[in-house]
């Protein structure tokens, strides 16, 4: 009995001997190939970091090397650079002469055209002459041409509403809306306030004055060169224009005209046109000065007048109506301007001009 047990324990033992030294067998082998994989490792390490140092030490001495070359320039590279910049700066100069010599091609064809341009444009005798002609003509026409049209053309440049003004300070104010100079000489007053005030014999004698002054432009004569008048003369006018002497049968505007040779009276009623000036007084011991635009009639019957002025009663300048002291069928009268004390005025065309 106790001998089966001792070969039992021996058993025992052998089978735990040989599983120990099968242990011990497979850790040796895997502790040996580790160390192998290890030293695979560390000898590819040395071969990169190997590489690495040959790969630096050859781009150092390209860089060396390259900077050798460019600081030791043999003669003959230095002679193809320098010939290279010599045909830059050749070709540079031939561009710039090309350029220059274009232009001066493209100028002279330029002025080729024009002159051809001038010579197409440059009319012939025949031209000239049916051209001189025609402003002929024009010329002819303008200076037999009576004032009117310049008059119409003037009172439409005014503001209507500009303020109406009547007073005696002669000094500094004369009825006009601004100064007016005939031949570089002060002749009337503005209001000194710049109101553009003015009053009936005032605005009428402006409107005059500046339509001479635009038809003398338009036919080729100085403004200040009314009928030859100098600044003394036109300053009578103006004194006979605004009534001064107190008496209209010897002051008034047609008698201006008359006196200075550069208009006349119309007499006739139905001869009267648009922008014509009139001078009329009414039978309340009051009178007023106008340009005329038209008669109010009533069957066929003058019976009133329409016109533009400066007036209190339209707060200055303005277009009005009024009608005369003539009777209707009931016997009563239309208005109050006496009809037989009417100054009608008309300036004459330049050709018709008299000698005063």
């Amino acid at each position: 009995m106790i001998i089966k047990k001792q070969k039992k324990l021996t058993y025992t033992l052998l089978i735990i001997t040989i599983l120990t030294t099968l242990a011990l067998a497979s850790h040796y082998i895997l502790a040996h190939n580790q160390m192998e994989v290890n030293l695979k490792a560390e000898g590819e390490k040395i071969a990169i970091e190997e590489e690495l140092k040959n790969h630096n030490n050859d781009g150092e001495a390209d860089l060396i090397s390259a900077d050798n070359q460019g600081e030791d320039k043999s003669p003959q590279e230095k002679t193809i650079t320098d010939e290279t910049d010599e045909n830059i700066q050749i070709d540079d100069k031939n561009i710039e002469n090309e350029i220059n010599r274009s232009d001066k091609d493209q100028q002279q064809n330029v002025e080729k055209i024009d002159n051809k341009q001038e010579e197409l444009n440059k009319p012939d005798n025949s031209d000239d002459v049916n051209n001189n002609s025609k402003e002929s003509i024009k010329l002819g026409e303008l200076v037999s041409e009576d004032l009117n049209r310049y008059v119409l053309e003037i009172i439409k440049t005014y503001k209507l509403g500009t303020p109406y003004l009547l007073n005696t300070n002669y000094d500094s104010y004369n009825g006009v809306t601004t100064n007016l100079y005939y031949k570089d000489k002060l002749l009337l007053r503005a209001n000194p306030s710049g109101d553009k005030a003015s009053h009936c014999v005032g605005i009428t004698f402006e409107v005059f004055f500046k339509a001479m002054q635009k038809r003398n432009k338009a036919v080729g004569l100085s403004p200040n060169d009314f009928n030859g008048m100098n600044w003394k003369q036109l300053y009578d006018f103006v004194l006979t224009w605004y009534v001064a002497g107190g008496n209209k049968r010897t002051h008034n505007l047609a008698i201006a005209l008359e006196k200075y040779g550069v208009g006349q009276r119309i007499y006739n009623m139905e001869d009267a046109k648009a922008g014509d000036f009139i001078d009329f007084s009414r039978d309340n011991n009051t009178g007023h000065t106008v340009v005329f635009l038209n008669w109010i009639k009533e069957n066929d019957k003058i019976i009133g007048l329409r016109y533009w002025s400066s007036q209190d009663s339209t707060n200055g300048i303005n277009y009005r109506e009024e009608y005369f002291n003539i009777k209707n069928g009931d016997g009563e009268k239309y208005g109050n301007i006496i009809i037989d004390q009417l100054y009608i005025g008309r300036v004459s065309a330049i050709s018709n001009y008299k000698d005063f």
